[in-house]
């Protein structure tokens, strides 16, 4: 077979291929959060399903920012976390069991986020570091229950290897890890994630919230 002909019929299966998987990846349905329409968001301590005990405090502090950003209003995370300690609830997977009805009588939320993080930290190989933070979200109606919206994001970043050689890269990798250990490069990951996860104006984010320009819009299209 002509190399040119076997090219042309490599490309093409790519092509179809790439076709298939657009194809397959369906635009999320806002039905439901345009018609709750929220302005406030009650978010939640996330349940932990990795191994470390400081994930949940990590990615519940990077919450704010992103969701303000896209317009909403956001319960003071750390308020409300001291809010269950002193009603002896401490982990997320207890909190997150409380019916809302107990919610709305405390806090009246237009929408509750619940998260959960499915791996959180930092692994460390010979001559290489690797950081990965999976969250998972969903955004339910605070009122109903109605699941509102639902994401997801996973971000792993390695240690940079700009050393030749063994010996270097050993080297890079020792200082990398003490760095890592020392300032917790996991934390700087979840914020990433977070951002990118409670961010609006993406491809299956979140729409704008009320006090967000550009929230008419998205209410009147419906899609970003």
């Amino acid at each position: 077979m002509p190399i040119r002909l076997l090219g042309f019929m490599v490309a093409a299966l790519f092509l179809l291929s790439a076709c298939q998987n657009m194809h397959s990846a369906k635009p999320y349905d806002y039905t439901a959060l345009k018609e709750s329409k929220p302005r406030s968001i009650l978010v939640v301590k996330p349940t932990n399903s990795s191994v470390d005990v400081s994930a949940p405090a990590s990615v519940l502090a990077q919450t704010t920012r992103p969701l303000s950003e896209a317009g909403y209003y956001v319960f003071p995370v750390a308020l409300v976390n001291e809010t269950f300690k002193s009603n002896g609830l401490t982990s997320g997977h207890d909190i997150q069991t409380v019916a809302l009805d107990k919610l709305q009588q405390v806090y009246q939320p237009d929408a509750i986020l619940y998260l959960d993080i499915a791996d959180y930290g930092t692994k460390y190989q010979l001559i290489n570091s690797q950081t990965t933070v999976n969250v998972h979200a969903k955004l339910i109606d605070g009122k109903t229950g109605t699941l509102l919206w639902q994401g997801q994001r996973s971000l792993t970043q390695n240690s940079q290897q700009n050393s030749s050689g063994i010996l270097g890269m050993m080297i890079s990798a020792a200082a990398t890890q003490i760095q890592h250990k020392v300032s917790n490069h996991a934390y700087d990951v979840a914020g990433d994630v977070d951002n990118q996860l409670l961010s609006a104006g993406g491809t299956n984010q979140l729409l704008y919230g009320p006090y967000h320009p550009k929230y008419q819009l998205n209410q009147d299209a419906g899609q970003h």
